[in-house]
């Protein structure tokens, strides 16, 4: 982890522009996520892709990349290259379909020599046990179709490309299904004699996961009340009998041997009767010009919009684990959205003077994201009527939760830098410098001046100055040094206040962090990379500091 926010994620760049990798929620707490509702993995962004329409992947690390991208580029970048039309004239039709199967791996390795233990628990008397799989009966085969066709078609001016893929699969666990829908239209032209380049595309995705899997935790986690059932006894019945009328209530409630730890539940009511829904709608939009002015200028403008919109439904029964639910059951919407706005220019010289090449390129970006997002959640305030899963019917007091961020606005502005100095294509000089403005950093000494960072490498090929055996191919030895900024969180230098679902206004607790600096992380690269045997056989190491 490079940052204090425990982002450790790289940047995704599609076809030369960075696209949103954030998730709207992530697991991270040991007796379940957000407000207690069960750890839920939210998605990330590049998992929305159709990988039928992905061309090639390279990796872009060190001081290219965070001189390029900023400190989104601290972890490194994947450049993915998606595919477009071809130029012979022809028009190609390409359809593909599949099938994965998967299975549940590296379950724990269960004792059968002690029984129960206190009627609940196993690890009693020694005795010779039945042995009953109840982990194997538990999951299921999974399944995921991939289905995709594509057109492409075009001539040395103008080409097309567009596909459409659907996805559709069944988890290793009960009622979990997901539905996906991936549609993508490529234009580029190629005009006035290949020195106007221009690209344009529009990718829309669609996606519902139902009762996603909690990832991790203890509370809403099927896995506990599995793993803890007694050894020797079977788990058929609770698997039939999940819920039993209770004739007080007048309604269905969790049947489970125990109910002494509040977080072990029946696993099956689980499945069962805490439901999910999450949708996701992803629109993203490209459109590049690359204008070759001279032999040795080039002028380029890129810019993307890059929209998602995701919604979560989650009911929970009544009877389902008091310490997180009310007695008459748990009501959760969820709505997030998440823009991104990104342009950058650049002018990018490349010029030959005899042994020497020189490779510039000058340039300023700007990235700008909004972020809205709900969240009403019932919580241990229960519900007004069991069972009955609507906004009306959640009781508003203190204990539910309104959660609101309403134009959260973020954004990046920064000039940049690079050069390239090479000697008889053996010796090479590569120096970078950006300037980065977050509005994260407003009302600190940065806000004004933003922060610098540098970086430095050389790499030398000794194949082109030593001769080499006929069984190397190629070698290069590389160092670098580099700094790489980076803003800090937001609302940190500003605390905001905030509303609870009883309509009280709660002012921050936090001070405002007016000396606040933007992070600035050293690193220290050394490396080698050889390839042998006309490029069949590669050894590449780095040390990394």
């Amino acid at each position: 982890v490079r940052s204090v926010a425990g982002d450790n994620q790289p940047l995704y760049v599609i076809d030369g522009v960075p696209m949103l990798n954030s998730t709207s929620e992530q697991a991270y707490s040991a007796i379940g996520g957000t407000a207690n509702a069960g750890n839920r993995d939210g998605g990330d962004g590049i998992s929305n892709l159709n990988p039928e329409d992905v061309e090639s992947i390279s990796i872009l690390k060190g001081a290219p990349a965070a001189a390029l991208y900023g400190s989104q580029a601290a972890n490194g970048v994947i450049l993915i290259t998606t595919k477009k039309g071809n130029t012979v004239g022809r028009r190609d039709i390409h359809f593909s379909t599949g099938l994965t199967f998967e299975k549940a791996f590296s379950l724990p390795e269960m004792q059968n020599s002690y029984g129960v233990s206190d009627v609940t628990d196993s690890w009693g008397e020694k005795e010779n046990l039945t042995v009953y799989d109840n982990l194997g009966d538990f999951f299921r085969t999974g399944l995921t179709s991939i289905t995709s066709v594509s057109v492409n078609s075009g001539n040395d001016k103008l080409q097309t490309y567009f596909s459409y893929a659907n996805t559709t699969g069944r988890g290793i666990l009960n009622e979990n299904k997901l539905s996906k829908h991936n549609i993508n239209l490529r234009e580029t032209a190629v005009l006035f004699n290949s020195r106007l380049k221009l690209d344009g595309n529009v990718n829309v995705m669609k996606q519902t996961v139902k009762n996603k899997p909690v990832s991790g935790g203890f509370y809403m986690n099927p896995l506990v009340g599995l793993y803890r059932f007694p050894r020797g006894e079977g788990l058929s019945y609770y698997k039939e009998n999940y819920e039993r009328y209770d004739e007080d209530r007048k309604l269905n409630t969790q049947n489970w041997h125990t109910f002494t730890e509040d977080f072990e539940q029946n696993p099956y009511w689980i499945q069962n009767r805490i439901q999910s829904k999450d949708a996701r709608i992803r629109l993203l939009l490209s459109l590049s010009a690359n204008l070759k002015v001279t032999d040795w200028l080039t002028l380029q403008a890129r810019g993307n919009l890059d929209h998602s919109a995701d919604k979560l439904r989650q009911k929970f029964y009544a009877s389902t684990a008091t310490a997180l639910c009310g007695m008459n059951g748990r009501y959760i919407e969820m709505d997030y959205q998440e823009t991104q706005m990104y342009g950058d220019v650049m002018a990018m010289v490349k010029k030959q003077l005899n042994d020497f090449t020189l490779d510039v390129a000058i340039g300023g970006s700007i990235n700008d994201r909004t972020t809205n997002s709900t969240r009403i959640d019932s919580k241990n305030a229960s519900l007004k009527y069991a069972n009955v899963f609507n906004l009306a019917n959640i009781v508003m007091s203190s204990s539910a939760s309104i959660d609101q961020k309403i134009d959260a606005h973020y954004q990046l502005q920064s000039v940049f830098a690079t050069a390239q100095i090479g000697y008889k294509e053996g010796v090479f000089l590569d120096l970078t410098a950006r300037n980065d403005w977050s509005s994260t950093l407003a009302y600190t000494k940065y806000e004004k001046k933003g922060f610098f960072y540098p970086s430095v490498g050389v790499s030398f090929l000794p194949d082109k100055w030593v001769k080499m055996p006929e069984w190397v191919s190629f070698s290069k030895l590389r160092g670098a040094y580099s700094i790489v900024g980076n803003g800090v969180p937001p609302f940190i230098t500003y605390p905001v206040s905030y509303v609870t679902a009883g309509g009280e206004i709660l002012a921050s607790d936090a001070a405002p962090f007016a000396e606040m600096k933007p992070e600035m992380t050293h690193s220290v690269e050394l490396g080698m990379e050889w390839k042998f045997l006309q490029h069949r056989l590669g050894l590449n190491l780095t040390y990394y500091r």
